[in-house]
């Protein structure tokens, strides 16, 4: 691969879930682009270190790290191991997610902190350890993974939406004290993607059969994890300096088209 071709060479990227499902579709697609990758997972080893040993054996410099971002120890960690390895980063993906699925009439008080840390409080935290290493960096690029749960209701997932929509929130108020240091932040919004999630979430049939319904893309396409991949990396050129405190919706429209051909009906993403 020519360095014409790698946009991102040498640059630092951290990602938090960086092992599996979307946050491995982001990790390869970073990587591919000359990225120096810095994988962040929690408990799962051998899916970190299969994709460490695959980008090792393409040439990328990667590194992992087990961390918990549910707990600020672990994050104040997971940046002084990328200090001793880089000396900064100048990009950071905030992917990992945590859900407690059930009514909110039945959730705990331990369900709603554990998944309030693992996903809001952990933006803010990540955002505050990262400064120091990617202010006045090159590319400076602070990047946040939503879903749809904040927007429309999904069974069961109540606890989750509120951390995703404090994750929104923060991630477009980080994009306004953030700028003055360089760093351009944003929020990136998948539409259903076909990983492990989906082997619990009783709705994901549905949508897909409701997007194949009205989608004028045809071969039953919907949004993978190398469409994530490519968004995230497309929002970190230069080219993309200008696009900030955004949060984007990935799906190749439907949720538009949703909305338009069913008078405001909620989309499935």
């Amino acid at each position: 691969m020519s360095i014409e071709s790698r946009p991102l060479l040498g640059k630092v990227a951290l990602i938090t879930g960086g092992s599996r499902g979307i946050g491995a579709g982001i990790t390869r697609k970073l990587a591919s682009w000359g990225c120096k990758v810095c994988i962040n997972y929690v408990d799962r080893h051998g899916p970190a270190r299969r994709i460490a040993a695959e980008l090792g054996n393409l040439g990328v410099e990667v590194s992992l790290h087990c961390k918990d971002i549910s707990i600020p120890e672990e994050i104040e960690r997971l940046f002084e191991e990328v200090r001793a390895l880089h000396g900064g980063v100048n990009i950071l993906v905030h992917n990992a997610a945590a859900n407690k699925f059930g009514h909110l009439e039945e959730g705990t008080l331990g369900q709603w902190q554990f998944v309030q840390d693992t996903n809001a409080r952990s933006t803010l935290l990540l955002a505050k350890h990262a400064l120091p290493l990617m202010k006045g960096r090159d590319g400076a690029r602070y990047i946040t993974i939503t879903n749809s749960t904040p927007h429309r209701i999904i069974q069961n997932t109540g606890i989750f939406a509120a951390a995703k929509a404090a994750l929104e929130t923060l991630t477009g108020y980080l994009a306004y004290e953030l700028a003055p240091y360089g760093i351009v932040v944003n929020c990136l919004r998948p539409g259903l993607v076909k990983t492990s999630v989906f082997d619990i979430r009783p709705d994901y049939e549905v949508g897909v059969e409701h997007q194949h319904a009205i989608s004028p893309w045809g071969a039953e396409r919907i949004t993978t994890v190398q469409d994530c991949g490519d968004a995230v990396a497309m929002l970190c050129l230069d080219e993309a300096r200008w696009l900030g405190g955004q949060v984007i919706t990935l799906d190749g429209g439907y949720r538009w088209w949703c909305n338009l051909l069913n008078d405001g009906a909620p989309a499935f993403t």
